[in-house]
């Protein structure tokens, strides 16, 4: 017996009726996203609808408006000054970074996956994706990978890490905030620090010289994998080029890492020194490439111009870049390149941002040349500052979120509208 289904199309009608009347339910009390999750309470369908529960809701779904395939979902969450995002496809689970704070956390435990840690169900994420250690990027890891509800596969990173600097200065070798620079006998400044395995990071700590931030999420690492909630560590390069490829529900699922590119020093894999420490960690982000059927999703860190013009240098002639939805790189900064978003060309670009910082994000070249270099005719610019909303009566402030709903085929993505009187909560567009 089938125990549950998913929505087919987009913003289906959810009716409320206790009972179908006629085999024709009336009032419309929700609209579901495709792939929303559906519970069947009766295992058939009775004139052409299901019985089902959704959202916390009992209601019935038109039979044409279900399936049994999920397809892909990623939900961008608003994590404030920062950048996170879940993906789920089949029953694979992946986050690639998680803010600043505890906001990913939360949003996983007391929404996401409530329904089975009240259960008593613990949670498995197959992959973490540390796009690069600053800590609008990485923090909200720590205290998730404390939680022991939660079991992970592999945590995947760049590789540079982040070192504190005393009165006295950095601690030897280090000569800067990444670690240790040099100039290689090529002439190319590059930075020599950099670790792959949980081992080389417990290395690192126990050396002496990073920042108190980093060494609580290494210690978090360390003890989680104590355990037995932990695979493994590893780091990631361009390189690596195809990370996941398998088939879920009869489509092609890929993940490829296109950056960063590093330098091959005598067998040793550094990172080129990009003008500074901020650029550097910042330009070296891991940059993924993430196709599910025929739609495609990139999502680069917090890449800059320095960065971009290097990757463009690295395969050109070739552009793997263009993809139907972007997440835009550095909250909307205005460092970027135009032809690099030329070459990416999305049809729709996620901005993830926050209130009340001194970044000015997203900067206004940045939303428009996202419009100016998309191929689509009415280009989509989503932003997770623009779909939050405040409550008046209660005074608090809703957290905003960008959702992406994929079949293989269609790309939907939507947004809760500020304030709604009616069943119809979503601001959607098909954006493929």
């Amino acid at each position: 017996m089938t125990e549950h289904l998913y929505v087919r199309n987009n913003e289906a009608p959810f009716y409320g009726d206790p009972t179908v009347a006629g085999g024709q339910p009336s009032k419309i009390v929700n609209r579901l996203l495709m792939g929303s999750y559906l519970t069947l309470l009766q295992p058939a369908a009775i004139g052409g609808f299901y019985n089902v529960r959704s959202m916390g809701k009992t209601g019935w779904m038109r039979a044409a408006d279900t399936t049994d395939e999920m397809g892909l979902k990623i939900f961008f969450l608003d994590v404030g000054q920062g950048d996170g995002a879940l993906i789920e496809v089949g029953t694979r689970r992946f986050l690639v970074d998680a803010g600043p704070d505890a906001h990913m956390k939360s949003y996983l435990v007391k929404w996401q996956y409530k329904h089975l840690l009240n259960k008593g169900i613990s949670v498995h994420l197959d992959a973490l994706f540390v796009s690069h250690f600053d800590e609008d990027h990485y923090n909200g890891f720590t205290e998730l990978l404390a939680d022991t509800r939660f079991t992970f596969g592999t945590v995947y990173h760049n590789g540079i890490g982040k070192c504190s600097k005393s009165k006295t200065g950095y601690h030897p070798p280090f000569n800067c905030g990444l670690g240790e620079k040099y100039t290689s006998a090529a002439g190319v400044e590059c930075l020599k620090t950099n670790f792959d395995s949980l081992a080389d990071l417990l290395q690192l700590r126990d050396a002496g010289g990073l920042q108190a931030m980093f060494v609580r999420f290494i210690t978090a690492l360390e003890k989680a994998h104590l355990e037995g909630r932990l695979d493994a560590v590893k780091r990631l390069r361009h390189d690596d080029t195809i990370l996941l490829e398998e088939t879920i529900e009869n489509k092609p699922l890929r993940l490829t890492v296109l950056g960063p590119v590093c330098e091959d020093n005598n067998g040793t894999w550094e990172h080129r020194w990009l003008v500074d420490d901020s650029h550097t960690v910042n330009g070296h982000s891991l940059v993924l490439k993430l196709e599910f059927g025929t739609c495609s999703v990139l999502l680069g860190g917090d890449l800059n111009t320095q960065a971009e013009v290097h990757l463009m240098d690295s395969f050109s002639p070739n552009n793997p870049f263009r993809v139907d939805v972007a997440k835009s790189c550095h909250h909307g900064s205005s460092e970027f390149s135009e032809s690099f978003m030329d070459l990416i060309s999305p049809l729709a670009t996620v901005i993830s941002s926050g209130d009340n910082e001194s970044y000015s994000h997203p900067r206004a070249d940045a939303v428009g040349c996202a419009g100016k270099y998309s191929r689509s005719a009415r280009p989509l610019v989503f932003s997770t500052e623009l779909a939050r909303s405040t409550n008046l009566e209660k005074s608090t402030l809703l957290y905003g979120m960008i959702n992406l709903r994929c079949d293989g085929q269609r790309i939907f993505m939507a947004h809760m509208k500020e304030a709604t009187t009616t069943a119809d909560l979503w601001d959607s567009y098909q954006v493929k």
